[in-house]
């Protein structure tokens, strides 16, 4: 069960980005084109940028008391809770939740900072990048440094200012990085290629984590147009599956062996299936594949899952590994559990031995992210 003295850390959480985020962080000749909060005619608000207006949804957020939390309305800075955007409501949910710390990623911005892919002005998007992280460093990660751990996001359409902004990120105190899971969906080069290697020299060097984050690769696996929205929800591990399965065979982690890899919302039950398979097919089509060591021990060494609600997780624990799992609460978005994330957390861990629930609450992101 869950010891008492447990500090629950959360690896997976958001920012809902302030409004005036870049409208105070542009450099000035990028302030007219770059994201704002407007009012559209309708009374809803939006971001704008460039030609393009993007509204949040309720679900992504935690609505205030007394409004309408359709998942599927949209969202209004007025009738969300504080937490979502400000770091001292934040911390004050943490507390209500029983969270100690968290990671956390954008909204907005996307989960890897890819919606400025869309930008046409790419000096634009990378300022946009430079602008958030500055904003995690300088004002939200700064308000409480242990508890907010600082994720940064890189310019995925410029390899060599990505490597570049992740070692004046990690400069600055910055733990972790967004990568997307599948980069090929989002038209760049795939994660077999060479074209990456600058950026993975800077993460090796400096020791912040990967983080792929489910939808960083702007789409979910689907059947079908007409199956509904959450039809997803049962298998969005599968986009995991696929980024853990492509960085075992790519060889990166055999050139970078200090490159730590964590897969952010996609559960952990799939897990043992996933490297039962890829063990079975690394032995019989070696030739193929670039990575020289075995599956197990690359996931083993390099690789870590964390889980909301995954029971099949917990009974396989021996199988994925005790020091590879760790947990989060996503909040704000729908599939939180605040203000009852610790209660879950402990009906979680209530047949798990004390050593090992307290390596998933706690003490496997402490070392993970270096808390």
């Amino acid at each position: 069960m869950l010891p008492n003295d447990v500090k629950p850390i959360s690896v997976d959480d958001h920012i809902i980005e302030p409004p005036d985020l870049w409208q105070t962080r542009l450099p000035e000749r990028y302030r007219a084109a770059g994201p704002r909060v407007v009012e559209l005619a309708d009374g809803n608000e939006a971001w704008a940028f460039e030609d393009q207006v993007v509204q949040t949804l309720r679900g992504n957020t935690r609505t205030a008391d007394g409004f309408d939390d359709d998942p599927l309305g949209i969202a209004r800075f007025s009738e969300m809770r504080p937490g979502c955007y400000d770091a001292k409501a934040r911390l004050i949910e943490m507390d209500a939740d029983g969270i100690w710390a968290q990671v956390n990623f954008p909204d907005f911005c996307r989960f890897a900072g890819h919606r400025f892919l869309a930008c046409d002005d790419k000096g634009l998007a990378t300022a946009c990048i430079m602008a958030y992280n500055d904003f995690v460093l300088d004002e939200w990660s700064a308000t409480d440094p242990e508890r907010l751990v600082p994720l940064g996001l890189v310019p995925l359409w410029d390899v060599e200012a990505a490597a570049a902004e992740v070692r004046r990120i990690a400069a600055s105190g910055a733990r972790a990085i967004a990568f997307s899971e599948n980069p090929t969906s989002l038209g760049l080069p795939s994660v077999y290629t060479e074209h990456w290697e600058p950026l993975w020299r800077a993460v090796d060097e400096t020791g912040v984590v990967v983080c792929l984050h489910i939808g960083s690769s702007s789409k979910l696996i689907k059947s079908s147009d007409d199956a509904p929205t959450c039809s997803v929800l049962p298998y969005v591990g599968a986009n995991s599956m696929i980024a853990c399965t492509d960085w075992m065979f790519s060889g990166i982690l055999d050139r970078h062996p200090t490159i730590k890899v964590a897969f952010s919302e996609g559960g952990a039950g799939w897990v043992p299936y996933l490297l039962e398979q890829a063990e079975d097919i690394f032995h019989n089509y070696r030739v193929q594949i670039r990575g020289t060591r075995a599956p197990r021990e690359v996931f083993a060494e390099h690789m870590y899952v964390c889980i909301l609600r995954d029971n099949t997780a917990l009974a396989a624990i021996d199988a994925i590994g005790e020091d590879n799992i760790m947990w989060e609460s996503d909040y704000p978005h729908d599939s939180t559990l605040f203000p009852h994330s610790k209660e879950a957390l402990e009906t979680s861990m209530r047949d798990v031995p004390d050593d090992i629930a307290r390596k998933i609450a706690e003490t496997n992101a402490r070392r993970v992210f270096r808390i």
